[in-house]
């Protein structure tokens, strides 16, 4: 009797698991929607973690040259070999950015507002600006000239540092600046009614404004006396397609107009334009429209003729141009992911085997594409291979501009600068 309870007893509890394991089944297939997966794998990118030749701190910018790093620290500028990291010299006080290095010299600015020039091989003093200026935020050297920016332009013998003029334009410039001939080209924004871009042209000789042109993106190319520049809409002159007008470097006359037009919109049918971003590279002229980047002969009547059309074949969304053409490439990205599409036969190169997260910049140097990540992380890919071939661990999550210096690569992020030898596959330059 016992044994037949006892067999009762496990055949009922044997039941209720069944039961209680068929409920928890079913429980499961419904979707709690409380949860997300996405990319939640670790992907490894299959180069070497290296260390770098040497790192130090400094402040401020970095310039580099004769196979020397100059930088700022504690108001000093400081020289280093840039092989090994060993300071070299240092020079001054109550010094500040910026700093720049041009044909054997450093120049940097100072507290008071004057400009040292110092001697890059021997840190020192060449001469200090004979007049100050303030709140200085570029250093521009040109010819026989050296000009410093501040909203104003101010301009300086580059052998003596006397000052030669300060431009009469009483509005503030932006710091781009193109020198052509005798003339300097700058840009900055009039606010009225509404808001536009202006050009400026300026006599290099005195800093008189000369000519202004209003509705034009900063120019694209400048030579033979002339400056071609894009062309904006406004409230009073439609530009619905991308245009491109040469003008008169002495005057600001148009001379040219070329509009480009590579998605066929018909404006008499009430189509709508598009204004591209459009420059010019060798003897191409470029458009980019809605992350297709459209190529046309420079000198070719566009409307007469196919444009090439640069758009890299991928799965993922929002990739956009982002620089090129280099290396016989233009290079895309969405933040994410890098690809590069081939000028000579349109096909897509992957570049992601060296990226694991968010870009915060990425610098294309010699043979190489250098990609900083805001994991600190920085990785040197090769642009014809795209294989990973080396990373450099940093603390870092900002970057500055990767410089290279007598076969060194630079990386600049915040506070922090750190070199590495570039590497031998990777050395070859790019016209």
């Amino acid at each position: 009797m016992n044994n037949w309870k006892t067999a009762f007893s496990r055949g009922v509890m044997l039941a209720c698991c069944s039961l209680l394991l068929m409920s928890t089944v079913v429980s499961a297939s419904i979707d709690s929607r409380t949860s997300y997966v996405g990319d939640n794998k670790e992907k490894a990118i299959a180069a070497p973690m290296i260390k770098p030749q040497w790192s130090l701190t400094y402040e401020g910018v970095v310039a580099t040259g004769e196979g020397k790093a100059f930088y700022l620290l504690k108001g000093k500028v400081i020289a280093v070999n840039i092989q090994n990291g060993k300071k070299l010299w240092e020079y001054g006080s109550q010094l500040k950015v910026p700093l720049v290095y041009k044909k054997g010299q450093v120049y940097v600015n100072s507290s008071t507002g004057r400009v040292h020039a110092i001697m890059a091989s021997s840190g020192k003093k060449v001469w200090v600006a004979s007049v100050n200026a303030n709140n200085i935020h570029d250093i521009a050297l040109d010819g026989d000239q050296l000009f410093t920016f501040n909203g104003d332009i101010q301009a300086y013998s580059i052998k003596d540092g006397k000052f030669q003029w300060r431009d009469n334009y009483k509005e503030p410039l932006h710091t781009k600046i193109l020198f052509h001939g005798d003339f300097i080209i700058g840009e900055n924004e009039f606010s009225g009614a509404y808001t536009y871009s202006l050009l400026h042209a300026f006599n290099r000789k005195t800093g008189k404004s000369v000519w202004e042109a209003a509705h034009y993106n900063f120019p694209v190319d400048a030579k033979d006396g002339t400056i071609t520049a894009q062309k904006l809409a406004n409230l009073f002159e439609s530009a619905p397609l991308t245009t491109l007008d040469t003008l008169d470097i002495k005057t600001g006359k148009v001379l040219n107009s070329v509009q480009y037009n590579p998605q066929k919109i018909d404006l008499n049918k009430g189509q709508s334009g598009n204004e591209g971003d459009a420059w010019i590279s060798g003897e191409s002229v470029y458009v980019n429209l809605n992350s297709e980047v459209y190529s046309y002969p420079q000198h070719a009547d566009p409307s007469k003729i196919e444009p090439k059309v640069y758009k890299p074949v991928v799965y993922d969304p929002g990739y956009e141009y982002a620089a090129g053409p280099y290396d016989d490439k233009l290079i895309y990205t969405n933040g994410r992911g890098i690809y590069g599409v081939k000028l000579i036969n349109k096909t897509t190169v992957d570049y992601n085997a060296g990226v694991t997260g968010l870009i915060a910049r990425f610098d294309l140097i010699g043979k190489g594409i250098y990609v900083a990540q805001t994991d600190g992380t920085l990785t040197a890919i090769d642009l014809v291979t795209a294989k990973p071939i080396l990373q450099l661990k940093t603390n870092g999550r900002e970057f500055g501009e990767t410089l290279l210096e007598n076969g060194m690569i630079v990386v600049l992020t915040e506070g922090k600068l750190l070199a590495f030898k570039q590497p031998a596959g990777l050395k070859s330059s790019v016209k």
